[in-house]
């Protein structure tokens, strides 16, 4: 067990069935240069023989918690929820246990956010693995459909002003291991919200909590390595026979976002939802052609008659070839 002082960083890995990762996310944990921290270690009912390395690790004095969960919570959110209410460190590391970091990178992360005052959170770039561990170029390519090349330099931010650029059009910010939020931030924030559409965009919706009135930091040299492996969020998201879960899981929680951002009442409120208001129609759009193909007669009248935008997007679409 850590000492009664308080950490300069808590780090909560919440963990489930990642057994064949685990010992590399862990000494990357543990053996960062800045040691000014405790570990919180989560299973959420793993069934892979988990819990038995977590156990192993239990027994370091940076542990302060190691909980083993009987059931399955069926979100991992709730995980996220649980550790952070462990949480005593002025920042927090959500380590994911599928993935890993260089040994500086809270040396490197924390120094970043404690040079300016006012960050809910800084993100870094990351690096995209697989599940060899075999580095596949970076998480750039994530944010080369924006004209601006502001994601190869750091910077800081207006949280509003990268919401309306960045992140209502979509969650620029796609690991949480390569996140470092601040406690301060987080505390006005919990306990987390938890919406069943959020099982693949929670964090997203997070990070606009978060950002709305505050202001963001971003580090460009990757020092996370973001994994990709079959049972990932991300190799999941991206499977077509979940294409139609996935949009209707966006639509709704975008709905969810611009709710929370009017309440917020940012100074570009107006042009936030003018970007919301684009994708969202390219989105409603989407759900109403995939449930046409699916039978639904009524809800396609009802949309063409009523709705003029998405009649007009879908005779372009049918001119150009692009519904079959």
């Amino acid at each position: 067990m850590i000492s009664n002082s308080e950490p300069l960083v808590s780090i909560i890995v919440p963990n489930y069935n990642h057994s064949p990762y685990l010992n590399e996310r862990l000494n990357s944990v543990f053996n960062q240069t800045l040691q000014d921290f405790e570990v919180i270690l989560l299973d959420d009912a793993s069934d892979d023989g988990s819990s038995e390395i977590l156990k192993l690790y239990s027994s370091n004095p940076k542990v302060s918690y190691c909980l083993i969960n009987k059931e399955n919570s069926g979100y991992p959110f709730k995980q996220w929820n649980k550790g952070l209410n462990l949480t005593k460190g002025k920042y927090i590391w959500i380590a994911e246990s599928d993935d890993y970091a260089d040994l500086d990178f809270l040396e490197k992360m924390v120094g970043f956010h404690s040079k300016y005052k006012d960050l809910a959170l800084v993100f870094c770039q990351s690096h995209r693995i697989d599940s060899t561990g075999r580095i596949n170029g970076s998480w750039i390519k994530h944010t080369s459909d924006f004209q601006s090349k502001i994601f190869m330099e750091d910077f800081i931010m207006d949280g509003n002003l990268f919401i309306e650029n960045y992140l209502i059009h979509k969650n620029v910010i796609p690991n949480v291991s390569g996140v470092i939020f601040k406690r301060d931030s987080l505390q006005k924030i919990l306990p987390l919200e938890i919406k069943p559409y959020f099982r693949l965009i929670g964090d997203w919706y997070y990070y606009i909590q978060l950002l709305c009135n505050s202001k963001v930091g971003f580090f460009s040299e990757p020092i996370n390595y973001f994994r990709e492996h079959s049972l990932s969020v991300i190799a999941r998201a991206g499977r077509e026979n979940h294409r139609y879960r996935i949009v209707k899981m966006e639509f709704l929680g975008r709905k969810k976002m611009m709710k929370y951002i009017s309440e917020c009442r940012p100074w570009n409120l107006k042009s936030i939802k003018k970007a919301w208001r684009i994708r969202t129609e390219k989105l409603n759009y989407e759900l109403i052609i995939y449930r046409l193909k699916k039978g639904d007669i009524l809800n396609f009248m009802i949309q063409f008659i009523f709705n003029p935008k998405f009649a007009k997007h879908l005779i372009t679409n049918l001119k150009n070839g692009l519904i079959k």
